[in-house]
């Protein structure tokens, strides 16, 4: 699970149950099922990865965090199907800590150092750096001998889903979920606020996008929610999404780790996060996600960017009155990175191997869930799940998440500090991407 005021990518979980239309509860139970039929349905024939040992049960150390919110246990629907299917073979053996995502992220960079990582790590890309450093230590296992020669497994991916987390040489050292359906990340807005200022639908393109931000600032509602800290999540969504309308822009966000903000793209990108500041809050400068989230989640603002889990925050009446829509020009934001699991490479072959079965089980899970979802029956789901699932079947242009393509010192120092300048004036729009260029000095240098 992504947070940190960036992406927040929501594991699909729930214990199963009675549907209820139009509620959160009804989709977390309806996705939640989808584990009882796996361990049910599919049984170990068609799951189980030959390993040496058949004498005794292989365990596999995984580590897993506890919602200090609700105290549920992630994944524990997922770890009790895949050991009833195994049970005998393989047993996913998992310790549950009651720390934030942040917390576990230093502590894979700690457990790393000490050579004390679980054999199945999760985030493994939350940071490039991180993931530079596994691949560069040989601390991951390449996972394309079991996944590529494995049918099942690899037909149960969406296309491009792998390719885009293969490295140059084929090698693939995270397993993604099946689907990016549960991925996307496109605006959120409140459909009585558009029609008070005589808009009949979200904007095709981004002219259009303008002429709305005007049109609702006359009428005095403020468009679009913006921060600048964390990793200005929403702003670079926006400005990120508007770099997909171009060849040269989609090429440039599809580069890991560039190495030149100058050009057309660099340009762009800061014309555009100059340009949205001027329809947001005065406050959009020096606040974190949740200041934005929760204007519009009390209708003082008309337009918020964000992904999937947002879905599952409106529910009964705000889920038929918010709508969903990808950004303008058909472009929605996903990288199958921000799910990618991998497998430690100190551990023994049979425990590789189960872990190995353990993410087959996972991919095959949510390749289930994303079928259920997409074709859901109309009556059975809110107006706002309806437009999620039609804007990911218009086979839109999806461009990376940048916290997964851009270097650590550039999100977390000189959007943090440098953006609020350049939208104050105290620097301009080449000083800024100079900023960014300096940016990839110093990653490099440390």
């Amino acid at each position: 699970m992504y947070d940190g005021y960036g992406i927040f990518m929501v594991e699909i979980k729930g214990g199963g149950g009675v549907r209820r239309t139009g509620s959160k509860k009804r989709l977390l139970c309806m996705l939640g099922t989808l584990f009882v039929l796996l361990a049910a349905g599919c049984g170990r024939s068609d799951r189980k990865i030959t390993h040496t040992q058949k004498d005794q049960t292989v365990k596999i150390p995984i580590t897993f965090l506890i919602d200090a919110a609700t105290g549920k246990r992630e994944n524990e629907d997922l770890v009790r199907a895949f050991n009833e299917a195994y049970e005998g073979i393989y047993e996913a053996d998992v310790e549950w800590l009651a720390i934030t995502a942040g917390e576990y992220r230093s502590n894979l960079k700690r457990w790393n150092v000490a050579d004390e990582l679980p054999a199945i790590i999760t985030d493994v890309c939350f940071s490039p750096a991180f993931y530079e450093l596994m691949l560069a230590d040989g601390r991951l296992v390449d996972l394309a001998p079991f996944i590529d020669e494995d049918p099942e497994w690899k037909d149960a991916f969406e296309k491009d889903v792998l390719d885009t987390c293969r490295e140059g040489d084929a090698s693939l050292y995270i397993c993604p979920t099946a689907s990016n359906c549960f991925s996307y990340s496109g605006v959120f807005y409140h459909k009585k606020m558009f029609e008070k200022a005589g808009i009949r639908e979200f904007p095709k393109t981004w002219d259009d996008f303008f002429v709305c931000c005007q049109k609702l600032e006359q009428i005095g509602i403020t468009p679009v929610g913006l921060h600048t800290a964390g990793t200005a999540w929403t702003p670079m969504l926006f400005a990120t999404a508007y770099l997909g309308t171009s060849t040269y822009g989609q090429e440039f966000m599809h580069r890991r780790l560039p190495q030149d903000y100058n050009g057309r793209a660099g340009q762009d990108l800061v014309n555009m996060l100059e340009k949205l500041y001027e329809y947001t809050n005065a406050d959009g400068i020096y606040q974190d996600f949740d200041v934005p989230y929760h204007q519009f989640a009390n209708e003082e603002i008309a337009m918020l960017p964000n992904g999937f889990w947002m879905l599952l925050q409106f529910v009964d009446d705000k889920a038929e009155t918010v709508g969903f829509a990808p950004f303008p020009e058909n472009v929605m934001i996903a990288s199958a990175q921000s799910s990618g699991w991998g497998i430690v490479s100190s551990y023994p072959k049979e425990v590789q191997e189960g872990a190995a079965a353990f993410l087959k089980f996972r991919t095959l899970q949510t390749q289930e869930q994303a079928e259920i979802f997409l074709h859901e029956k109309s009556e059975d789901i809110t107006t706002l799940e309806r437009e999620y699932i039609a804007a990911v079947k218009k086979d839109p242009v999806v461009i990376p998440n940048y916290q997964f393509q851009w270097n650590s010192i550039l999100q977390e120092q000189v959007l943090m500090e440098e953006l609020p300048r350049l939208l104050y004036r105290t620097i301009d729009a080449q000083q800024f991407i100079d900023a960014m260029n300096e940016s990839v000095r110093r990653y490099y240098e440390e």
